[in-house]
Parts: C-alpha cells; sequence; structure tokens
C-alpha cells in the first residue's frame, strides 16, 4: 500500500512539474549601457494593470530578466525619464525565452509571437515615418501638388490596411493577433 501510494505521489509530482514547465517564459533583456544599472525596469500588463499583476526588477550590467507563466500582452518599460532613450516595449509573454533589448527603438524576438510582433512593429514605425513625411510635405504644398500628397497618403493607409488584415489572418485568435485587433478596430 505504502508502495502505491508513493508511485502515485512521485507520478503526480512528476506531473504538475512537467505541465508547469510548459507555459513558463523568461524574458532576458539588456539596454544600451550600465549608466542604467539600479534601474527599476517593469513588466506591466497591456490591458488590467493594477499593483498585483505588475512585476520589477532592477537592471544590473546592462542586464534584467523577468520569468513567469502567465500568457498575455505586456509592456516592458522604465520610469518616465528614461523612456525617452529605452523606448517601452509591447511583448508576449508566451512560453519559451524571449530576448529584448531596450534601446531607441526598442525589440524583442525568440517566440513566434515576439518574432510576428516584432515585423508588425518594424511596418507600424515605417508607416508612421511616411504620414510624418507626408504631413509635413503637405503644409509646404497646394493646389494640384496637395492633391499628389493626398493620393500618397491614400495609398498609404490602404496598403497598412491590407498588411493588417493579412497579418491578422496569419496570427487568428493568438495573443498578439487578438490584441492587435482591437488595437486597429477590426472585430473579425
Amino acid at each position: 500500500m505504502l508502495k502505491k501510494t508513493l508511485y502515485a505521489f512521485l507520478f503526480l509530482v512528476c506531473l504538475t512539474g512537467c505541465k508547469s514547465d510548459h507555459k513558463k517564459f523568461t524574458i532576458e533583456g539588456t539596454v544600451s549601457s550600465t549608466k542604467y544599472d539600479g534601474e527599476w525596469i517593469y513588466l506591466v500588463p497591456a490591458e488590467g494593470a493594477n499593483s498585483s499583476n505588475v512585476d520589477s526588477t532592477k537592471i544590473k550590467n546592462a542586464s534584467f530578466t523577468f520569468k513567469g507563466d502567465i500568457e498575455r500582452m505586456a509592456i516592458i518599460r522604465t520610469r518616465p525619464v528614461l523612456r525617452l532613450s529605452l523606448q517601452e516595449l509591447l511583448v508576449v509573454t508566451e512560453s519559451g525565452n524571449i530576448k529584448v533589448v531596450l534601446n531607441s527603438p526598442s525589440s524583442a524576438h525568440g517566440t513566434p509571437q515576439n518574432d510576428a510582433l516584432q515585423l508588425w512593429k518594424e511596418e507600424k514605425e515605417k508607416n508612421m515615418a511616411a504620414y510624418n513625411f507626408i504631413r509635413n510635405g503637405l503644409q509646404t504644398v497646394s493646389g494640384k501638388d496637395s492633391l499628389r500628397w493626398i493620393a500618397q497618403k491614400d495609398t498609404l493607409q490602404e496598403r497598412e490596411r491590407i498588411y493588417n488584415e493579412r497579418f491578422l489572418k496569419e496570427q487568428g485568435n493568438n495573443t498578439v493577433g487578438t490584441f492587435i485587433r482591437k488595437m486597429v478596430g477590426e472585430t473579425n
């Protein structure tokens, strides 16, 4: 009887151990300089943040680590004054090892959703630069020239719509797909 109880206990311990490892994530991050050593860095849920679900750690040797087991969209951020040089970063705390570089700009990769999110972010930043260029151009032109600039803006908006549509189709209803769908206002 004791042997059966011991085997059952060992089986449950192994089963629990295997199950919990499956969903664990590790974020291994670096910053551009040791001048940030001693600064706090935060892992904040993108939705529903409160004092009980925000994680924090100190930067040491220009690096930091977060570990956990809840998959969600989160933002890695520093105190506000440091955000001028260390861009906040949206990440998916999905199972696996996530590599993060906080700089200007910041980046994340190493897991499927974070790789996809990084590509989406780069496309979004490229489009924002193009929108700024068009906006500045519109301030200096008039007449038919302004119509050409507006046509460029319309083309850019259509290209962005098509990109987002394809991206969301590829991501489906995973964490990043669901979050980006909310951001761009798509309800499908």
